[in-house]
């Protein structure tokens, strides 16, 4: 059997049209096609409902696309054997990375990398926890370094949690709000408030602390890019909410401050890393473990700076 129509059929499934696929896979529509149709003639069965505007697999589809993932899971995990044995020299690593591990592990990590794994090609992905576990689930990425919350409720991953690290409000230096000891909700309300995206846990912790009212609608800019965050709090009077650690340069340089609120052990960004469950650590990910493992050990060492 070839398996490369099976990686065909994958492909259809995954993008949802042959037309999204055939792009995908650098094929014609019709190259494509003539690959399915070839297969079902192998298997002697129809593996997609032909009259649906989706693809959409039949009862033998199902099963051979199963049969597939297995297959493909199998060449991967043999390219990476195959690169344990060659010393962890050469390969790929695939990482998602949530947008607070991005803001403080993403340079870092490609700095040691090109320094001591400079033949590892190495590959970052950027966005919300909850989009990166389908990427890591259908193996375009290998390992996550995400929100611990959301990582924790999946039972077929590998999880290492990471060191907690304090969260709250941050400002520009000469903000009008810290001229306010101590300053209350209704206070903070009437600046611009930013934020990335928070996972649901993080957000029913809010409303407990917060109250639901001012949970729903005190964050008025939401951005995934923290860099620009950064940028727009230390340009404007907006208020920054998240792990205060990706704001400890300025903060050091007497850019930024940290907007006072009372002290509460729930206010916290809480990480990990993950990989599916049934991989085994090669020599690229082991890297990434052993980076991650030393760099948020020195991040959490630097919580009395905040």
């Amino acid at each position: 059997m070839d398996t490369q129509k099976l990686l065909h059929l994958l492909a259809v499934v995954e993008h949802g049209t042959f037309s999204e696929a055939a792009r995908a896979v650098h094929l014609t529509q019709p190259a494509l096609s003539r690959s399915i149709r070839a297969l079902e003639d192998e298997m002697k069965a129809p593996l997609f409902d032909r009259g649906a505007r989706r693809a959409r697999l039949t009862v033998f589809g199902e099963l051979v696309a199963d049969r597939a993932r297995r297959i493909r899971l199998e060449e991967r995990q043999l390219r990476r054997d195959i690169d344990l044995l060659r010393g962890g020299e050469e390969g790929a690593l695939a990482v998602g990375m949530a947008p607070a591990p991005a803001a403080l592990l993403l340079t870092p990590f490609l700095i040691h990398m090109a320094q001591a794994h400079p033949r590892i090609r190495v590959r970052i992905e950027t966005g919300a926890t909850s989009a990166l576990m389908a990427k890591l689930r259908n193996e375009s990425i290998d390992a996550i370094v995400g929100d611990a919350y959301v990582l924790r409720a999946a039972d077929d991953i590998d999880m290492e949690p990471l060191g907690e690290l304090p969260a709250g409000l941050v400002c520009r230096a000469g903000h009008p709000i810290l001229d306010d000891p101590a300053p209350g909700m209704e206070v903070i309300r009437k600046w611009p408030v930013a934020t990335t995206t928070l996972s649901s846990v993080v957000s029913r912790q809010l409303a407990e602390l917060w109250g639901p009212a001012v949970a729903d609608d005190l964050f008025t800019l939401h951005c995934d890019n923290l860099d620009m965050l950064r940028s727009v709090t230390l340009a404007t009077d907006t208020l920054l909410f998240g792990v205060l650690s990706i704001t400890r340069h300025e903060r050091a340089a007497g850019l930024m401050a940290e907007v006072p609120m009372p002290p509460d052990p729930r206010r916290c960004g809480r990480y990990a890393v993950a990989r599916m469950g049934a991989r085994s650590l090669s020599p690229a990910l082991g890297a990434l473990y052993g980076f991650t493992r030393t760099h948020w050990q020195e991040l959490s060492e630097d919580r009395g700076q905040r």
